[in-house]
């Protein structure tokens, strides 16, 4: 028994052509349905924690004294005493509060405030 097979080259190009334009073609298909996929995870959290977002109130308030108010008791050089102290705590705890407030906005799953730590506040003055 003689097989004789007699492929045509003219024939042969177009079927590869297509096997591999249908092959790559699946490939990509496929990858963007997995990058499609991973975008979506990104909405879990947002979806798990919605219900505690809505019933905490995350809002910060704002001291009424701006950073640049400086009271006539600290104008003079004078050592560092318990009300200064009790007022860089205060504003200590107003800056974890906004950091912890901005990070669970941006993440959207609620960020605990022991996690980090404000070590030191340093004055800043701008010239305009």
């Amino acid at each position: 028994m003689v097989l004789n097979a007699t492929v045509d080259v003219n024939t042969t190009i177009p079927e590869a052509l297509v096997n591999t334009g249908l092959g790559m073609g699946t490939v990509f298909l496929v990858l963007i349905l997995i990058s499609f996929i991973i975008y979506l995870l990104g909405f879990i959290p947002t979806l798990l924690y919605r219900d505690n977002r809505k019933k905490s109130d995350t809002s910060v308030k704002i001291p009424e004294k701006t950073v640049n108010e400086v009271p006539s008791e600290q104008k003079e050089v004078s050592p560092v005493n318990e009300e200064s102290r009790s007022e860089n705590a205060q504003i200590a705890a107003v800056i974890a509060a906004a950091i912890a407030a901005q990070m669970e906005e941006e993440t959207g799953m609620p960020v605990p405030t022991d996690g980090f730590m404000i070590r030191s506040i340093k004055k800043r003055t701008f010239s305009l």
